[in-house]
């Protein structure tokens, strides 16, 4: 019985288990407050942000392109061939936009206008078309042409539909 060691009960493991539970509190309430501390930081900027971007911001009527007095005047549906392929047909539903103030006859206007278009499209390709650049080119051409023809009156060409067949 000489080689029986008696410990005491709880003695040395309870100073060690003590202290490791003691640190991860700590290293816990250190984590949980330098997690608040960057959630409060990021809350005041991004709402300093929202604020400051909500007063730089125009009012609506400021952002439009064109003024509240424009009227929109429509088109007839435009059908007409391509000149490549032969057998490709394109039809177009479309809209201008016209100053309040312009003092044109707006049937003869809109006449002269579809026309100009009709010519216009049977000098296109398909492969003119293809794709949404394509798209805004017709937009853009068809908006220049307007512009042109009514010596600026027409402000913009809105395209409702176009369909190629």
């Amino acid at each position: 019985m000489a080689n029986i060691v008696r410990v005491p009960a709880g003695g040395g493991q309870t100073s060690r288990g003590s202290g490791f539970l003691t640190a991860l509190v700590v290293l816990t309430l250190i984590g949980a407050g330098a997690g608040a501390a960057l959630a409060a930081y990021v809350y005041d900027y991004t709402e300093g942000e929202v604020h400051g971007r909500l007063r730089e911001q125009k009012s609506y009527s400021d952002t439009l392109s064109f003024t509240p007095s424009t009227r929109v005047q429509k088109l007839d549906p435009l059908v007409t061939n391509l000149a490549s392929p032969k057998d490709a047909w394109i039809r177009i539903q479309a809209s201008i936009l016209l100053d309040q103030e312009a003092n044109l006859e707006s049937n003869i206007v809109r006449k002269k206008i579809e026309d100009d278009f009709l010519a216009y499209m049977r000098t296109l390709t398909l492969s003119h078309l293809e794709g949404g650049i394509g798209l805004q080119h017709l937009r853009e051409d068809l908006t220049e042409r307007a512009k042109t023809r009514t010596k600026g009156q027409v402000q913009e060409i809105m395209l409702e539909s176009v369909v190629i067949q």
